[in-house]
């Protein structure tokens, strides 16, 4: 009997531990190889539209990637592991959950949002030799080939503006003078300098800058301030939709009528409900509200289905992790994150929901490293938004 007893009692614990062997892996099977990507993105505080669109962009992305059988490296098939924290915009809280995805996720690769989350990010990323994707328009000294594994993937309002702008000319033929409106901090100030070279290219009189604060709510006294220099044209950048259109609302009810260009914005829906009417004049920069080609709506369906809502600041950010899989194939590695940003700086997509997409800049910046692609511009009217141009940015000589 006692034997009969310890004879159960082993198979018991044998079974227990076959079982807490099997569970996350279907019938006791090996886990699929992965590659860990990172998220540090702000998903609250103020600029959390921005982080949530760049954590669902990449999301989507890994599970379409996963559903055709990974990515192909060497003689091996990887899916890919998506995990994300949020840096709330602070730059302390990039640089805690950027050591928490290096030091205990052990990833090599990280996605970014917001300019102070991606200075927090860098002072720990870049010195690992970990490749990061980020949305940053500012901070240009830290940018560039002292930075070699850092990719501003995001266009920035500056290589926008080679787009924008020609169509703007076209449609406002009156444009001589602007002035600019942008948060006052190192983003908004970099923002500026993009703005004052993009106004000197096309030989239009830069009539000064209006700082605000990210919390400010109240935005007459500053659009006040603005029109007494009697501009032809608004630009504000980097704005979210909700600060852009508190910013058209006031410029409208204090008697502005020209173009009000906000390359940050990116989407109309916020903007027309906020101004109405008062929206009329408003001009979107990278901004594809309805879908043309099929993979760009296959891709606002999938968001729709996997999120609940399609926010196409997220479809332009999509194409950044096909971009890496791509590298990893043709580098051959992922171990290698040197060989992956050789390969990354050259790749070329034709069919994203921003169409033709590339890293440019090796005469500005001295690398690769800067994401460009078709530029697809909104334009307000009859309280409506429409596509009214599309054209891939037509940069300077030398670029």
């Amino acid at each position: 009997m006692r034997r009969a007893l310890l004879f159960v009692a082993g198979l018991l614990v044998l079974l227990i531990a076959f079982g807490a062997c099997s569970r996350g892996t279907p019938s006791g099977m090996i886990q699929d190889k992965v590659i860990k990507i990172g998220g540090a993105v702000p998903l609250t505080g103020a600029v959390a539209y921005w982080g949530i669109c760049t954590d669902q962009a990449w999301k989507d992305g890994a599970e379409v990637i996963n559903a055709r059988g990974g990515v192909k490296v060497g003689n091996q098939n990887y899916k890919l592991q998506i995990i994300t924290y949020d840096h709330k915009g602070s730059t302390p809280d990039a640089q805690t959950v950027t050591k928490r995805l290096i030091e205990q996720d052990k990833v090599k690769y990280i996605y970014n949002q917001a300019a102070a989350g991606t200075i927090g990010m860098l002072e720990i990323s870049e010195p690992a030799k970990v490749l990061t994707s980020v949305a940053c328009w500012g901070y240009l000294e830290h940018y560039g080939k002292d930075f070699p594994y850092h990719f501003r993937s995001e266009m920035s309002d500056y290589e926008q503006g080679f787009a924008y702008m020609p169509f703007v000319k076209t449609k406002y033929p009156g444009i001589k003078k602007a002035a600019f409106l942008g948060p006052d901090d190192k983003d908004g100030y970099d923002c500026y300098y993009s703005y004052q070279r993009l106004m000197k290219y096309y030989d239009v009189q830069d009539l000064g800058v209006e700082y605000f604060q990210w919390e400010t709510t109240d935005f007459y006294p500053l659009v006040t301030k603005t029109l007494q220099k009697k501009p032809d044209m608004i630009i504000t950048s980097p704005t979210p939709p909700g600060i852009t259109a508190s910013i058209v609302k006031a410029a409208r009810e204090l008697g502005f009528k020209g173009p009000v260009v906000s390359p940050g914005a990116s989407e109309t829906k916020t903007i027309l409900e906020v101004c109405g009417e008062q929206a009329d004049g408003v001009v979107l920069p990278v901004t594809l509200e309805t879908p043309q080609t099929q993979s760009q709506k296959d891709l606002a369906e999938r968001f729709k289905k996997r999120f609940g809502e399609f926010n196409l600041y997220a479809g332009n950010l999509s194409w950044w992790v096909y971009a890496l899989a791509e590298a990893f194939t043709v580098a051959g590695t992922f171990e290698d994150t040197t060989k992956v940003a050789d390969a990354l700086e050259d790749v070329v997509l034709k069919d994203t929901y921003v169409g033709t997409a590339r890293y440019a800049g090796e005469g500005a910046y001295g690398i690769k490293r800067q994401g460009v692609y078709d530029c697809y511009t909104m334009l307000i009217e009859d309280q409506k938004g429409f596509l009214a141009d599309v054209r891939f940015p037509e940069l300077p000589p030398g670029y």
